[in-house]
């Protein structure tokens, strides 16, 4: 039996950063049940999953070889080219499969020792092949899509990461390009689309999808009143300062590149 099917982690992502993921992880993990861990446990599992994948295509392409170098080493035969000398690899897959979702593993593992029985992650920007990836692997996955206009996006982005003109056409390319693959995922079970205005206009409405989506108890809704972008306490704060940072105005050229692609994905 697969130990790595029982898993069935929370994602909450958007096309890009500033999209409000934040905001949702703090309304999620305010319910009694749910523990939604940070970008570090994304980025650990992204990285993970293309060493993963790399490698599978590696040694998947040069099986026979692996077979046959193997074969002839158990035979006695050790005057030959042994670099290339390889376990059983669908067994050395497999543990490196494992290896990929130990980190979720172990979230999953304290997470239910906290009596948090729905989590998972969040991470923004996250990739659409990877979720297609990591549904394939673990089909339990559940995942949240976080989307909100382009235009307020990227004035937070912009002041946030003092973005230059080139880095915010790549940051409308990224959005836009996410937005066209999960397109396919629209009717998905396993996915809820959920639109960051509608949450914070109408979260009456938006709460009532997600509980419709996933039985989480005893959401916060007064947390949707507090705007925080930023740390809050210590001294890793973002422009040496623990405040709200406010959205900066675009230039005509940045302006054109985001209407551009807000009418490409709306069309």
């Amino acid at each position: 039996m697969d130990p790595l099917r029982g898993l069935s982690p929370l994602i909450v992502t958007s096309p890009t950063t500033r999209s409000g993921t934040t905001l949702l992880q703090r309304l999620l993990c305010s319910a009694r049940n749910t523990l939604v861990y940070g970008e570090e446990v994304g980025k650990d599992l992204e990285t993970q999953l293309q060493i993963y994948t790399a490698r599978k295509l590696v040694y998947t392409h040069s099986r026979s070889r692996f077979a046959d170098n193997l074969g002839r080493f158990l035979q006695g035969d050790t005057n030959h080219w042994l670099v290339d000398l390889m376990p059983p690899l669908d067994d050395y897959l497999a543990a490196l499969r494992q290896g990929a979702f130990a980190g979720l593993q172990e979230c999953h593992r304290q997470a239910q020792a906290a009596g948090r029985t729905l989590w998972g992650f969040k991470y923004p920007g996250w990739p659409p092949h990877l979720l297609r990836m990591l549904s394939a692997e673990l089909p339990a996955t559940r995942v949240i899509y976080l989307h909100r206009r382009l235009a307020d996006t990227a004035r937070s982005a912009k002041a946030w990461h003092d973005y230059a003109e080139p880095q915010m056409l790549a940051f409308c390319e990224q959005w836009l390009a996410n937005q066209r693959a999960m397109r396919e995922w629209r009717d998905h079970p396993a996915v809820l689309m959920l639109s960051f205005e509608s949450l914070v206009q109408d979260p009456g409405q938006s709460l009532a999808a997600l509980r419709a989506f996933l039985p989480f108890d005893g959401i916060d809704a007064g947390l949707l009143r507090d705007r925080i972008n930023n740390q809050t306490h210590g001294g890793g704060a973002l422009h040496g300062h623990n405040h709200y940072i406010a959205p900066a105005a675009l230039t005509a050229q940045e302006q054109a590149w985001v209407d551009a692609a807000q009418a490409a994905a709306d069309a």
